[in-house]
This record gives C-alpha cells, structure tokens and sequence, in this order.
C-alpha cells in the first residue's frame, strides 16, 4: 500500500527540478541518457534561470565551508582535525555562522545508494519503494508484510523455506510445514521460525527481532544460538546476540499499521526510519544523532513526523525543498 503523501510523486516545481539536477551533477558527471534529459529539461522556458539560482546558492554554501567557524561570542576559531567531510557547509543565521556537516557529501551518499538499490532489486523477488508498504503472498503460504525501502528473496531448496531479507523490514506470518523450516537469512546470521509470527528490521546495529507469536531460534554467522520467545524481541550481529529482553512487540510491529513507536531510540534511526517514507534523503548530523527519542509518529505523514521531531527536540533544519534534509541542533 503506498502512503498518503507524495513520498513517489514526481517533482512537480521548477524549484524542485532545478535542486534535484543540481544535486545530481555534484561530485558526478551525469550519463549520456542524463546528459540528454538535463538539456531537454534546460530547454523548457525558465528552467535555465531556475537553474543558475539554485545552483549559485549551493556554490555560496561550498564557498562558506572553507571559512573558519564563529563561537557565539563572536571570536573566530579552527576546531581540531576531526574524521570528517573534508569540506563543510555552513548556514548563515542572525550573523553567525553555524556549521552543519557536508549536504553535498550527503546528497551523493544518497545518490550512491540508489545506484547500490538496483542491484539489491535485481537479487529480490519481492520489493518495495520508498514510502510504500506491501503484503504478499509467499508460494508456500506464508505472508510476509513488507516496511518501505524494502525486499526479500524466496527459496525453496534442500528441503527448506529461505526467506533472505536483502534490505528493510519484514513481518512474516509463517505458513505451518514441520517437515520444511522457514528460515529468515541476513548478513549477520539466520532466524528460524518456531512459530508463527515475527519481524525482522535490518539497521546499522545488526537486525533486530521481535516475536509476536511463539518463538524463534537465532543462529548467527559466527555460530552463536538463542531463542526468543514471544513477547520478547533482540538485536544480533555476526559476532553475538544480545539478551533477549521483554517488551511490547505490537510496538515493534506498529509500522505495520502505519505507525513509529520509540522508546529511548538514537535521533538518528528514528530520522532514518521516517526518511524512508520520502523520496530523497534525510540525516542527521553531529551529537543531534544520539539524542534520546520518545513518542509515536505517522509514517504516512513524514513531513508532519519530522515538523514533530524539530519542535520538540529544538532541532534545525537545511532543506532543498523537502527532499534533501540535514538536520542539526
């Protein structure tokens, strides 16, 4: 089901065209078929001048980048040398200058990670698009809801079930079969059912799990085993697997239902989880990522998510048009 906002509408402004082009020839040499669609485009009256301003605005951010930052006091200084962009965006507001790490750097990040998606698509059986949630139906019965940005492949081979979650997130309601395992195969290791209902979430802390019926059995790549029962969920790596730990799973399963529900999560996933309800790309940058968030937040409406997250937290925000976010404190 795709959501009710327009997360796959295409830009429909001048203004947005003209951001999305800029963005996309920053750090890149467009291809043949770009290079074509980028003149057809130039050619519509008013996209040129579009153009020229957008694009003189983020030189003006690059240029700002390289100048030393202000403390609020007004003295200049240089921070140490830190692991970071080797150049830096800089925002101007009420005559100071905040920094904000590198849009730029970012926007290609997000572009080349929709030129990695192709191959992920490639591999999947089932897939889904940015802001799209899907149901489907396995060949041996078993349903599995899919989260946005997400896909798996299917298999049915040496006698058992192989559900590879390639990207994202899934709910899997498994078909009973005693006689044919269902297994759920990531990076970091392999679920396999014991029961009925779970969800697996890929992130960058190794995937989680959360049973909501029966239990699984855990088996990572490094030979580590555990079962979690329901009512339990836990986070796995190829190394290890943390202590399963009670908690409200329907929680953990909200976004099925259209609905992000957190409890002492990192700003930074719970912006990445909401990002991938929009086409284009939302971070966070600098100790804002390890805020501490609570609440709960429609993912069908992630403008509103975001606007919720700015005003409670106090954060702020770099945007072209609501596409490519930068959020700071």
């Amino acid at each position: 089901m795709s959501i009710e906002d327009d997360a796959d509408a295409p830009l429909e402004t001048p203004e947005e065209q003209a951001a999305d082009w800029v963005v996309r020839q920053d750090g890149s040499a467009l291809d043949e078929a770009g290079q074509a669609a980028f003149a057809a485009w130039l050619a519509v009256p008013g996209h040129r001048a579009e153009f020229d301003r957008q694009h003189a605005v983020w030189q003006r951010y690059r240029r700002l980048a390289s100048l030393p930052e202000e403390e609020p006091g007004g003295r200049i200084f240089h921070r140490p040398a830190r692991r970071t962009p080797a150049w830096r965006f800089a925002r101007v507001m009420t005559g100071h200058r905040i920094a904000i790490p590198a849009i730029a750097a970012a926007c290609v990040l997000a572009m080349v990670g929709a030129a990695e998606d192709w191959p992920t698509r490639l591999r999947a059986d089932y897939a889904t698009g940015v802001g799209e949630r899907r149901n489907v139906t396995l060949p041996d019965g078993s349903t599995v809801t899919l989260a946005a940005s997400s896909a798996i492949a299917f298999d049915q081979a040496h006698g058992e079930r192989t559900a590879s979650l390639l990207a994202g997130a899934a709910q899997f309601q498994v078909a009973p079969d005693p006689h044919h395992p269902f297994r759920v195969k990531t990076a970091q290791g392999r679920v396999t059912a014991l029961g009925t209902v779970f969800t697996v979430r890929e992130d960058a802390g190794g995937p989680q799990v959360a049973v909501l019926e029966h239990c699984v059995a855990i088996l990572t790549a490094s030979g580590e085993k555990a079962v979690v029962h329901e009512g339990e969920s836990t986070r796995f790596t190829a190394a290890g697997i943390a202590p399963p730990v009670r908690s409200d799973v329907q929680t953990a399963a909200a976004w099925t239902r259209g609905k992000l529900i957190v409890f002492d999560r990192p700003l930074g996933e719970v912006v990445g989880i909401i990002g991938q309800q929009r086409r284009g790309y939302w971070t966070v940058t600098g100790d804002a990522a390890n805020l501490r968030v609570n609440g709960v937040y429609d993912l069908d409406h992630p403008l509103d998510a975001l606007a919720a997250l700015e005003k409670t937290l106090g954060l702020r925000s770099f945007r072209i048009s609501n596409r490519f976010v930068v959020i700071s404190r």
